[in-house]
């Protein structure tokens, strides 16, 4: 039990580097694309298409990610479950808490995500 909490705290803190990681090569895409545009416009928007698409690819990637490791518990009937991708994608979230719909007592409510 303890190997997989440290396992899946250690997938968490992966995603959160990965992130870090994507927003500085973002952020440096924009910055090329925005100095050579004068010259270069083809370029430029192609760099820009190339990043808006890698953000796509990134954030489901990473969505796929937390819904996988570890399980979220209900605050009303305390049921423990792994929601569907589609439930931890459209959720509204706060960090790794999301609005769910549990699916013991269909009721919804905030739930933090426990390992």
């Amino acid at each position: 039990m303890e190997k997989n909490h440290n396992h899946n705290k250690e997938l968490l803190n992966i995603e959160a580097a990965i992130i870090v990681i994507f927003i500085i090569m973002l952020v440096t895409m924009v910055m090329f694309a925005a100095t050579f545009a004068p010259a270069y416009p083809v370029a430029s928007i192609l760099m820009i298409i190339i990043a808006v698409l890698s953000i796509f690819a990134v954030s489901l990637t990473l969505t796929k990610m937390e819904q996988i490791v570890g399980y979220y518990v209900c605050d009303k009937c305390h049921h423990k479950y792994v929601p569907s991708y589609k439930a931890v994608l459209w959720s509204m979230h706060m960090g790794r808490t999301r609005y769910l719909t549990c699916p013991k007592c269909h009721k919804k409510s905030w739930q933090k995500k426990q390992y």
